[in-house]
């Protein structure tokens, strides 16, 4: 029978260090692609977070009513709101009083309770969409201002049909083969007297808002309230208009909306701002949204 064989106390502890010099080695080498692949797919987050949300708001901007979009800053970011076009054509109009023509020439007298389009509306859901109104010429300002006119009841003059008191109904024997949508308001209105430079009639149902908040970090929409004639800049004031809501985006530090309302081939632009940040490093992204102003 031969020698007990085993470990001495001294070759134990050798081994011990040698592994832990050799532990050491190998977490310098993996550490810090683990820690870069974390870091990348943070900010690949915050970059497709921000990206989506610019996106968003840029697709909405862009399908406004003209001259409807509005921005208040507040202390904490800014409030953004637009009212959606849901579809629009260009109506038949030559000064006369026909069922097929519609009577907006200053000084005509106006009231007309029907017109035609020329040939149909494109969206398929514009003749079922409950709550419809007609806009004309809204130029963002002065008499002609969506804003203003929205609340005004039947029988008042205005570049909107008014919310409640009127029945729209849109009707076509052969769109979209061929032919002309027919509008019929019940009762007639007024639109204010002025013709649209395009003969363009827009339908609309509603407003919608981006509220931006930096104190809680958040960018909000807000859809499906009536149309007001002040702005609203605070969740409490959607929520008393009972208007819908969706976060779009999280962890935002600031943010920013600048426009420019020069009369470029009868364009604006609007530049839309966001800075994300997750355990201190921010990410910034910037888009433009152009308004088709023609009316």
């Amino acid at each position: 029978m031969g020698p007990a064989r085993g470990f001495t106390l001294i070759e134990a502890v050798v081994v011990i260090v040698l592994l832990g010099i050799v532990s050491g080695i190998v977490a310098v080498f993996l550490v810090r692609p683990v820690e870069g692949y974390r870091d990348l797919a943070r900010r690949a987050a915050l970059v497709e977070a921000a990206e989506s949300a610019l996106r968003r708001m840029q697709r909405d901007i862009r399908t406004a009513l003209p001259n409807s979009v509005r921005v208040t800053n507040t202390a904490s970011g800014y409030a953004l709101e637009l009212v959606p076009v849901l579809d629009a054509g260009r109506y038949n109009e030559s000064g006369g009083t026909g069922d097929e023509q519609l009577d907006v020439t200053p000084g005509g007298g106006g009231g007309d309770d029907q017109f035609d389009i020329q040939h149909c509306f494109q969206n398929s859901a514009t003749k079922t969409t409950a709550g419809i109104r007609l806009v004309i010429n809204n130029q963002g300002t002065g008499l002609y201002n969506v804003y203003n006119d929205a609340s005004l009841s039947v029988g008042a003059e205005s570049i909107i049909t008014p919310a409640t008191g009127m029945t729209i109904s849109i009707t076509s024997a052969t769109c979209p083969a061929s032919g002309n949508d027919h509008i019929t308001m019940t009762p007639g209105h007024d639109f204010r007297n002025t013709q649209s430079p395009n003969r363009r009639v827009f339908v609309v149902t509603t407003a919608l808002s981006y509220l931006c908040d930096t104190s809680a970090g958040t960018l909000t929409r807000y859809y499906n309230y009536a149309i007001p004639a002040t702005q609203p800049t605070a969740a409490a004031t959607f929520t008393a208009l009972n208007a819908s809501s969706a976060l779009v985006a999280d962890r935002i530090t600031a943010c920013s909306v600048t426009t420019t309302t020069s009369d470029v081939r009868n364009r604006a632009l609007a530049t839309l701002a966001l800075t994300l940040a997750e355990e201190g490093e921010p990410i910034r992204l910037v888009l433009q949204a152009q308004m088709d102003n023609t009316r």
